[in-house]
């Protein structure tokens, strides 16, 4: 007769604890132990996921220096006033107004916008390729060829009523050598009108980098992009619940200024951080077979996603 070198273990040992069952047992009720992004949609009644941290436009709430920056960026664009760089902390909303830019001037057939992203080229001959190329333009072996085909690209277009408009994002990581680029095209211009607008936007560092550049901070106009105001912060997130559909508050009445204090406290008022620590709550109010979140909820997830006060 076989003999069993180890013990049969105990039922309570092949089982989960009776707190984690309890804890998941929502969870399973409610998605059949499968959690994805649709599921949370119809569990809290979406048309889609307000807090997914992507550039998407239709989500840009228009906070009052949103509104500003859009304002003086479009104005500058319509009348070639002259080059932007815009400039601010991680998360702190560039890319989506940037793309929101783009998406503005496009409509107008006036228009040619065109937006480079992250172009982390050493060269300027590199990077003049790439503009070029951008915007149909033919490129020559030589630089100077180069720069002479786009000229004539811009002047053809001023003469068809025109405006070329180059935005490009994650300018933080341009090199000296590429801005001495901007700084030269800088000098495609008519006795009136410049022949090309340039938006560049970046984080902090950039600022940094065109302010050493005298020459090129000279010729350039800054827009500084701040974190939110407590106010904004709050607006924010209501506004994109209503993009997706949904007019209730994130918050237990109870608590929503609480929890938006705590909220504002851990994000410092950058948009992108906030969005995460709302996108995981959804995750958790979920799990536990809730629609509203705590101020203690938010606190745990932010201090989970390394947020501090």
């Amino acid at each position: 007769m076989l003999q069993l070198c180890h013990p049969m273990p105990k039922l309570e040992q092949l089982l989960p604890p009776l707190d984690k069952v309890i804890t998941l047992l929502p969870y399973y009720l409610i998605f059949g132990a499968i959690m994805d992004i649709d599921a949370l949609i119809k569990y809290f009644g979406f048309n889609e996921h307000p807090f997914i941290s992507n550039p998407d436009p239709r989500f840009l709430y228009f906070s009052s220096q949103v509104k500003e920056a859009l304002a003086k960026v479009e104005f500058m664009a319509r009348d070639r006033i002259g080059p932007i760089y815009m400039y601010g902390p991680i998360g702190s909303g560039k890319t989506s107004l940037v793309r929101r830019l783009q998406e503005t001037l496009s409509r107008d057939e006036r228009y040619i916008v065109k937006l480079l992203i992250s172009p982390n080229l050493k060269s300027s001959n590199a990077f003049l390729r790439l503009i070029l190329e951008t915007f149909d333009v033919k490129t020559e072996r030589s630089y100077t060829a180069s720069l002479a085909n786009f000229e004539t690209f811009l002047l053809q277009q001023h003469e068809e009523k025109k405006i070329p408009i180059l935005l490009i994002d994650e300018a933080q990581y341009m090199t000296h050598d590429t801005l001495k680029l901007i700084h030269y095209l800088l000098n495609f211009e008519t006795n009136t009108t410049k022949l090309l607008q340039i938006v560049m936007v970046g984080q902090e560092e950039l600022g940094t980098k065109i302010m050493h550049y005298r020459e090129l901070a000279s010729r350039m106009f800054p827009i500084a992009m701040n974190s939110m105001s407590p106010d904004d912060l709050k607006e924010m997130i209501t506004f994109r619940l209503k993009v997706t559909g949904h007019h209730g508050s994130l918050f237990v009445e109870s608590e929503s200024e609480e929890a938006y204090k705590m909220l504002y406290a851990y994000t410092k008022g950058l948009p992108r951080d906030a969005i995460k620590v709302c996108f995981e709550l959804l995750i958790e109010l979920a799990t536990q077979g809730q629609k509203q979140a705590t101020a203690k909820q938010v606190e745990e997830i932010a201090k989970g996603q390394n947020l501090v006060i």
